[in-house]
């Protein structure tokens, strides 16, 4: 085995791990625009045709890029579950009667 390849690809895992996350904090950043844009309109935190289109879409996505789908389905599933605690904790502060006393 040589190290030198294994530490060259461990580094390259690195790197993409860092833009993982860097997306991950950019998509949030647009999940929490969007969840501020119903609160403020008194709309639903869970949009499910929205939320079955983008699974068939993740598929898709995951079949074209030769990924299992199982496991797409389940990082998104995690992803989406932090966004809809996140709008329907935005949704509750936008509430008048949240207001503190």
């Amino acid at each position: 085995m040589d190290t030198t390849d294994l530490t060259a690809l461990r580094s390259r895992i690195d790197a993409i791990d860092a833009r993982l996350i860097e997306l991950l904090a950019e998509r949030f950043r647009a999940t929490d625009a969007v969840g501020r844009l119903k609160a403020g309109a008194g709309l639903a935190a869970v949009d499910a045709a929205r939320e079955a289109q983008q699974a068939r879409r993740y598929r898709a996505l995951a079949a074209q890029h030769a990924l299992s789908s199982t496991l797409v389905d389940q990082v998104f599933r995690l992803v989406i579950d932090e966004v809809v605690r996140n709008h329907r904790a935005l949704a509750d502060a936008a509430r008048p009667d949240s207001a503190p006393t």
